[in-house]
């Protein structure tokens, strides 16, 4: 007589059957915060890129995370919380992702259910009450189960949908599960000048969006938007190329709703691409804004625009209501290397210091872009007051670049000015300077 075999229970044994898609990929993408979750197949999604030199030193290569097991994982998505960085219905979706992990079917069905009903036009809720519905009733092929080798066209579209929409899973638990550190900032915002409240830096790697505001002279984050990016990634050089440019950008106008086709959304941001350093560089391209979703679509999957960055309506809404256009910079990254405040102050005194005496010179002779920089070192700074303090300056990096802005304290209206250099050799050298206001 053969002893029977004890099988666990279904209920003890799906849950990790229903991570097996989304969490055990964010386990080995989101531990390490230079990783991209890769759950797309077929299709390109940008990974961190080490940033460069930005400013005078290389910093070491940063040692990666040891991996994360699934069990570890499942205690920690259990512990999801309220985050204010968050839209509701991400906050929602990732609970019942939670409850899922923690073998709460019914939990997750009735959440799922609920956030469908909320939000109808949110693919992903539909995907997540799909997947739990079919799992509820002991079928767990959908989770796991590797396609058939030949599929009909309809079926193999509709696969690629369902992995689009699994990236898309990825990107939002991995943005829960690595946030950025407490207190840091990006090292891209250099110097805020008093005046300049709000600044945005764009996460290609991750899909995240991060609102930062300046409080007591210091960047504190303020919230954190998933998004979607260019069919094919970060990286745009010219017209329909269907990339995301890379670099520093300014918000130049605010749009509303009543103001734009269905296509936009709620609102949108433009920004001024192609700016001075494209356009020495050859980038061709216009029309780069952040803006919303059409009203059937609750958001879009990593990768799904012509390059613009697109958020969901809410999320766009929130980004509108307190960010001014002319001074609010946009730097969309591959990478955000974080530093804490220490690292930040020092850095900022550092290239503060480094640049301080070639900016004034600069803003003083009024230099013409063919002009080079060692016109500008040749020349001492005139004795007469400068119309830049070294607090009132807006400085940003991104590798090989820097942007300054300021506002002349003796120009008419304070007319906003801004310097574009560029590392040439050992040497950085203004390659354009004029107002904006």
């Amino acid at each position: 007589m053969k002893r029977a075999i004890r099988r666990r229970p279904l209920r003890k044994r799906l849950p990790w059957v229903l991570l097996c898609v989304p969490l055990v990929f964010a386990a080995r993408a989101a531990t390490d915060y230079n990783a991209v979750p890769n759950g797309l197949d077929g299709l390109q999604q940008e990974r961190a890129a080490r940033p460069q030199n930005l400013a005078t030193e290389d910093d070491a290569a940063p040692t990666p995370s040891a991996a994360v097991s699934a069990r570890t994982l499942l205690k920690l998505t259990t512990t999801l919380g309220s985050h204010p960085d968050q839209d509701g219905a991400e906050r929602r979706l990732l609970h019942a992702y939670a409850e899922i992990a923690g073998g709460h079917l019914d939990v997750a069905r009735a959440q799922a259910e609920q956030l469908v009903r909320d939000y109808p036009h949110f693919p992903l809720a539909q995907l997540l009450l799909g997947d739990v519905m079919q799992a509820s009733r002991g079928d767990t092929a959908g989770f796991a189960a590797a396609p058939a080798p030949t599929l009909p066209q309809e079926q193999v579209l509709q696969n690629e949908r369902i992995l689009e929409l699994r990236a898309e899973a990825i990107a939002r638990l991995g943005a829960y599960k690595a946030p950025p550190p407490a207190g840091a900032i990006p090292a891209n915002l250099v110097a805020l000048a008093p005046d300049v409240q709000r600044a945005i830096v764009v996460d290609t790697a991750r899909s995240r969006l991060y609102l930062f505001h300046q409080r007591n002279g210091i960047p504190q984050l303020e919230a954190s938007y998933y998004f979607s990016q260019g069919k094919l990634g970060a990286g745009k050089t010219r017209t329909g190329d269907m990339k995301t440019p890379l670099g520093i950008y300014f918000i130049t106008r605010i749009i509303g709703a009543k103001d734009l086709k269905p296509l936009y959304g709620a609102g949108a941001l433009t920004l001024n691409y192609p700016n001075e350093w494209d356009k020495q560089q050859g980038h061709t391209g216009f029309g780069v804004w952040l803006h919303g979703t059409p009203p059937d679509s609750y958001s879009r999957v990593p990768l799904a625009s012509d390059g613009c960055v697109v958020l969901s309506n809410p999320d766009v809404r929130s980004l509108m209501a307190d960010t001014p256009a002319g001074s609010t910079p946009v730097i969309i990254t591959r990478h955000v290397q974080w530093l804490d405040v220490s690292q930040w102050a020092a850095q900022r005194q550092r290239v503060t210091t480094q640049l301080q005496a070639n900016i004034t010179r600069s803003a003083l002779q009024g230099l013409r872009p063919q002009d080079a920089l060692a016109a500008v070192y040749a020349t001492p700074v005139p004795a007469r007051t400068t119309p830049v303090s070294p607090g009132a300056l807006t400085i940003l990096q991104y590798p090989g670049q820097i942007v300054v802005q300021y506002s002349a304290a003796d120009s008419p209206g304070n007319t906003l000015y801004r310097q574009y250099w560029a590392q040439r050799s050992a040497q950085w050298q203004l390659i354009f300077q004029g107002s904006v206001s």
